[in-house]
């Protein structure tokens, strides 16, 4: 594995702990941790460069340099990238993007913190930070072909359509979800008990929209693995997608346990957030490789 492979591939695995990390932090309160102090901690150690001996502090904290690593190891990759993989022009303008969009999510980041925590602006930094894990994750894929020239698009039959329109599907479940996560709505899968519950609340409609989508991605997700067996798609791709139904699955069951804790464990929120994550990234990564015709190497 050369170092540009491994650098792209660890800053997907830390930026997808952060992602956890941020998933923890919401869930326990824990974004109030430094008060509206950006980036360091309101009366923290060395001017607030260090925290207070302090549970909620620690917790943002953490969130706030794990996410100032992440942007390190990203700007690195696109670094490498750019000396190393001279003639892998895909490779080079993701890598770019996902540099401008980590900035910007920073930004958004310290918005957030001094508008407190408002709830349109965490849930577009959730949404942005799926589309950093996404540009990592398709670069982490293209690097590791080992191909440093310009990839030509091998479509079959419209399957990485297919696959596309499954991981857009699970981001817009995410976002849905991400939006209302806080909120308790007795009932499940039913909302508060309804097949059609009344829905003049804003808030009850889109988590009402969220739980309709999630049963739908169950019957779509169950056509993915079916049609790329049936398609005899590459022994690769097809793990994938496996591993995209069983993390699929496993949230759909967390997603029940999130509702009967009321809303109350930062634990399953968390676990829910990565499951969630996971199946985006997953997709995002059979649609790769089915829309470019690649095969992961080991290297």
């Amino acid at each position: 594995m050369n170092s540009t492979n491994r650098l792209a591939r660890i800053s997907l695995l830390v930026t997808f702990i952060l992602i956890g990390i941020g998933g923890f932090t919401r869930g326990s309160g824990s974004g109030y941790g430094c008060s509206d102090r950006w980036p360091l901690c309101e009366n923290g150690l060395l001017g607030g460069l260090l925290p207070r001996g302090e549970y909620h502090m620690l917790i943002e904290w953490l969130h706030r340099w794990v996410a100032a690593i992440v942007g390190i190891l990203i700007l690195l990759t696109a670094i490498s990238i750019r000396k190393n993989l001279r003639n892998n022009q895909l490779a080079k303008r993701l890598s770019v993007i996902a540099v401008v969009a980590v900035v910007i999510q920073a930004m958004i980041g310290r918005s957030v913190v001094k508008t407190d925590l408002e709830s349109d602006l965490v849930a577009i930094h959730l949404a942005i930070s799926m589309l950093v894990i996404a540009l990592l994750t398709v670069i982490v894929i293209v690097v590791s072909t080992n191909k440093n020239e310009n990839l030509e698009v091998s479509d079959s039959a419209g399957w990485s359509r297919l696959l596309a329109l499954g991981a857009f599907g699970s981001y817009a479940l995410l976002l849905l979800g991400a939006y209302v996560h806080n909120r308790y709505f007795s009932g499940w899968p039913l909302v508060n008990n309804q097949l059609k519950p009344e829905l003049s609340d804003h808030y009850t409609f889109i988590h009402y929209l969220h739980r309709l989508a999630a049963g739908i991605g169950i019957f779509y997700i169950a056509y993915l693995i079916y049609s790329a067996k049936k398609r005899q798609r590459p022994r690769n791709e097809k793990l994938i997608i496996h591993l995209a139904g069983g993390a699929y699955g496993v949230n759909v069951i967390l997603g029940g346990v999130h509702v009967f804790t009321e809303v109350s464990s930062s634990a399953v929120v968390t676990a829910h957030l990565l499951g969630a994550c996971a199946v985006w990234v997953l997709l995002i990564a059979s649609t790769t490789m089915s829309h470019f015709g690649m095969t992961l190497s080991k290297n």
